[in-house]
């Protein structure tokens, strides 16, 4: 027996023992017809499921391709056949073990999240500030991720993208909340100042420690702690110019705020916000950031917070 003969054996066997894979083995795009849209379009849960690969099947093939972090070209190849199994076997999981109330689902049934334990973990595998809130920093080191691996650079953080980042195992898909507020746990809306307040900590989280930084203007080189604390106050439209540690003890209201607070004494000023503690005394201890999960003592210190914040 030629080789060639025995070539074309071993192909009629494999496509013989892999029915499915033989059938998906050719791509569908617009145009196309029968049973294979058919299994496509309830695939995707289209309604009616008529077996016409039109324009309207296109933009929901896209859809879930940019979701899932693939060329979003409208042909549905062997790629995105195996993603598409992949996300029907997810929906199964998810039947027999529901997710929390507080995760958001897309379309096609992917939970979509925006902040929590899986954002700090993407956070931390791409090297940023790991606050656990998917801002605009993130979303743009998320691009930048992306364009290093060649991959669809739309700061959505799908299955590919954390096959990529190293991380194994059911994950949700992440993407930045836009609007005039975020939804944070339990369903309650946080205002967009207190985003704003955590992308200004981000923004300088590593800066330099300088006495006196950031009391001239709030565009500095380095910032001291009530510096520090002026910027991000700032940049949340809560500051008009720049304060010392002393004046921070007469600083908007008395007592701890919702979102941030902060404490002042005549030596040192930190602050809180949501739950975190940003303070250039953290810099030694935090890998150079101001950010912290670690509270200190708060002996001594005014407490203050922003009204309405």
């Amino acid at each position: 027996m030629t080789k060639r003969l025995l070539c074309l054996l071993a192909a009629a066997l494999v496509a013989a023992a892999s029915p499915v894979a033989s059938a998906e083995a050719k791509p569908l795009e617009k145009g196309d017809r029968g049973q294979r849209v058919v299994k496509l379009q309830r695939a995707l849960h289209l309604r009616p499921a008529d077996g016409v690969f039109g324009p309207g099947t296109r933009r929901a093939v896209k859809r879930f391709q940019r979701r899932h972090d693939l060329t979003a070209d409208g042909v549905v190849g062997a790629g995105t056949w195996r993603m598409i199994r992949r996300a029907r076997g997810a929906q199964r999981s998810r039947r027999r073990s529901p997710a929390p109330r507080a995760t958001a689902r897309s379309g096609g049934g992917v939970r979509v999240m925006s902040r929590g334990p899986s954002v700090r973990l993407l956070q931390r595998r791409l090297g940023i500030d790991a606050d656990g809130v998917f801002g605009p920093g993130t979303a743009r080191a998320v691009r930048r991720f992306q364009r290093r691996r060649n991959m669809t650079a739309d700061g959505v953080v799908g299955p590919a993208t954390w096959v990529a980042l190293g991380v194994r195992g059911r994950h949700p898909v992440l993407k930045r909340t836009r609007g005039r507020s975020a939804r944070g746990r339990g369903g309650r809306g946080v205002p967009v100042a207190v985003g704003r307040a955590i992308a200004a900590a981000n923004r300088i989280a590593r800066t330099p420690y300088l006495y006196g930084g950031g009391h001239a203007t709030f565009n500095d080189k380095a910032y001291d702690c009530s510096g520090s604390i002026s910027y991000v106050l700032h940049h949340a439209g809560r500051l008009r110019r720049p304060l010392d540690s002393r004046a921070l003890a007469s600083y908007g209201a008395p007592g701890r705020g919702r979102y941030i607070t902060v404490y002042t004494s005549p030596g040192h000023a930190f602050m809180v916000i949501r739950g975190r503690r940003y303070d250039t005394s953290a810099r030694l201890s935090a890998r150079g950031s101001r950010w912290t999960s670690i509270m200190r003592s708060t002996a001594g210190y005014t407490v203050r917070h922003p009204p309405g914040l």
